[in-house]
């Protein structure tokens, strides 16, 4: 287990978008930063490493977190960034199915993130964590109602944090 003052961020949903941009600025401001995907580890960020994480799994969340406790000792900061939308189109042409998943990665995957991460934040005294959502989290928009729907739990549960 490594100590250092240097502080630790996990960033989930890194491999792309807001996630990566948001890793390596992390990282230029001195962060040892963590990005995660689903897809695992990628050769080709130099500025922070990837770690395999899928928010859907407990079992994957659990190991992903307790991967950068033992190596670095401390989790300071915690990105929950992963996402994912589904085909636009009107709230009738979604399905139950459909609403399962994007609610299991978008919303349930911070929940499990935030219980997963809370635990170590209190013992070191401090930490934080930042619940990436969108505008559609305080209002709607015609043909993203799963989604809007996911970004406005985001934004109860961030609130109720």
């Amino acid at each position: 287990m490594k100590r250092s003052d240097q502080e630790v961020a996990l960033v989930t949903g890194a491999s792309s978008g807001i996630g990566e941009a948001t890793a390596v600025r992390l990282a230029e401001a001195g962060y040892q930063v963590f990005g995660t995907s689903r897809r695992g580890t990628s050769a080709s960020r130099s500025s922070f490493e990837m770690l395999p994480l899928d928010v859907t799994s407990d079992a994957s969340v659990k190991a992903a977190v307790a991967a950068v406790i033992q190596r670095e000792g401390r989790l300071d900061l915690l990105v929950n960034n992963a996402g994912f939308n589904i085909s636009v189109g009107g709230a009738e042409e979604s399905s139950i199915q459909q609403a399962q998943e994007i609610f299991d990665t978008n919303f349930f995957g911070i929940v499990r993130m935030t219980l997963a991460v809370v635990p170590h934040m209190r013992h070191q005294g401090r930490g934080r964590i930042i619940n990436i959502g969108s505008v559609l989290g305080f209002m709607a928009m015609p043909y993203m109602a799963l989604y809007a729907a996911t970004k406005h739990a985001i934004e109860g549960y961030s609130e109720s944090l």
